[in-house]
Parts: structure tokens; C-alpha cells; sequence
């Protein structure tokens, strides 16, 4: 009876883990006569996310987690511009945006085999949008300018969005077993802006009300370690 005290999820329970996540990154547009347009106009860009996650359990279905995570948000367009000799081209603009965030999930756990379950995965992040970097022909001379990870961490060349960032988070995906408490997830992640991202008081200066929200969809990658009071107290007697 003792031991199966000490086995119960949410007697200690938890797991810690490093999460690496490519992503598909969007700039959608809303509220304005303008919007189809703007959504045709501004493109989808890959971009990597990465961070950790701390999640608590409160019995086998049911755990919580916080976390920290770096993501590159923004765009990809293409564009056309003048050469020096007075010839058009096309050359591409892309737009990356740092983002440091803290997600705030709950997660309802769906066994399915005894080392497998299904993770379904609604929550709220909110983070700080500490850097705002374009590049193209005209600010970096840079025809097609490559994705980058850090791109644009050394500071600013513009101010497109708001400083703070706020999204609606749902995710649906699966946790293995590969070690008796090394833990591999796999989950598809749709993120949802859910204010304005656009500044007003930045060069997005127009009469048109259109809003702005960065979204984006991608897999979480994680990896960890599942921790109970069991190994702390064998390691205590110990």
C-alpha cells in the first residue's frame, strides 16, 4: 500500500524538458477592405522556435506546465525592385522578429499503450518582442536573404509591431517512453495571436484600419526527464 502511495501521479510527479521546433511563420491581416490583399502580398516564412518546459502533474490525465521560449517570428515576401541600370527585378524581404515568451498550458494525457499516450494542449503565451529586423536589397543589400535563427539579435532597423505579444495556444500530439524516464514528444502546435500586433505609433502609418497578428504552426520537438518523489526519497535514503 506503501508503494503504491508513492506511485501516484501527482504525488510528486513531474518532468523537465528541451523543446526545438521548426515552424511555419505568417503575418495575417483583418479588419480592412485591404486585408485579401495584404495576406496575398505578405508571405509564409520557416523559422525555428526553441526553449524548455516544466510540467507538473496533478494525476495520470491531467498536468500542467510553464515554461521559456525563444521564437522567430515574421514574414517572407517577394518583392519587385529597380536595379541601378533602371531594370526591374524581384527580390525577397524577410522579416524576423524575436520574441521571448513564457506558455502557460494544461495538458490532458490519453494512454494508449503503456509507454505511449496522446497529449492534447490548450494554453496562453505571453512574451516581449525584444528585436525587429528586415532584410532585403534596400536595408541589407541582400537580393534573397537566407533563414537565420539570430538573425537581427544585434538591434532594430525597423518598428513594425508591438513590443508585447500575447497568443491562444493549441496543440494535439504524442509522448513516448524511449528510456525507462527519458521522454520524447512529438505535437503540432497552432499558435493564434490574439491582439493587434500591429504599432501605431511605429511605419505602419496609414488611414487604413487594418490589424495585424503573427501566427504560426509547427512541431514541438521535446525531450526530458520524468521525475517522482520515489527516486528523491531512494536518493535521500541513499
Amino acid at each position: 500500500m506503501i508503494s503504491a502511495t508513492q506511485l501516484r501521479a501527482g504525488d510528486g510527479k513531474y518532468q523537465i524538458l528541451l523543446m526545438a521546433n521548426p515552424t511555419l511563420e505568417w503575418v495575417h491581416f483583418r479588419s480592412s477592405a485591404s486585408a485579401p490583399y495584404l495576406n496575398d502580398l505578405w508571405g509564409r516564412k520557416l523559422s525555428y522556435n526553441a526553449g524548455f518546459e516544466y510540467k507538473r502533474f496533478v494525476d495520470p490525465s491531467l498536468s500542467f506546465s510553464v515554461g521559456l521560449t525563444y521564437m522567430n517570428k515574421g514574414f517572407r515576401n517577394k518583392v519587385p525592385y529597380q536595379t541601378s541600370g533602371g531594370q526591374s527585378d524581384v527580390g525577397y524581404t524577410v522579416g524576423d522578429m524575436h520574441v521571448l515568451a513564457v506558455p502557460l498550458y494544461m495538458n490532458i494525457h490519453q494512454r494508449i499503450k503503456r509507454k505511449v499516450e496522446m497529449i492534447y494542449t490548450i494554453g496562453v503565451s505571453g512574451g516581449y518582442l525584444f528585436a525587429e529586423r528586415v532584410r532585403n536589397k534596400n536595408y541589407t543589400a541582400e537580393d534573397i536573404p537566407e533563414n537565420s535563427l539570430l538573425s537581427g539579435l544585434d538591434g532594430s532597423n525597423v518598428n513594425l509591431f508591438n513590443n508585447y505579444y500575447i497568443s491562444a495556444d493549441l496543440g494535439i500530439g504524442i509522448s513516448t517512453f524511449v528510456k525507462s524516464r527519458v521522454v520524447l514528444v512529438l505535437q503540432p502546435m497552432f499558435k493564434y495571436q490574439v491582439h493587434n500586433a500591429r504599432d501605431f505609433g511605429g511605419q505602419f502609418v496609414s488611414s487604413d484600419p487594418f490589424t495585424a497578428h503573427m501566427n504560426s504552426f509547427g512541431v514541438n520537438i521535446k525531450m526530458g526527464y520524468f521525475f517522482t518523489k520515489q527516486i528523491r526519497n531512494r536518493r535521500k535514503d541513499a
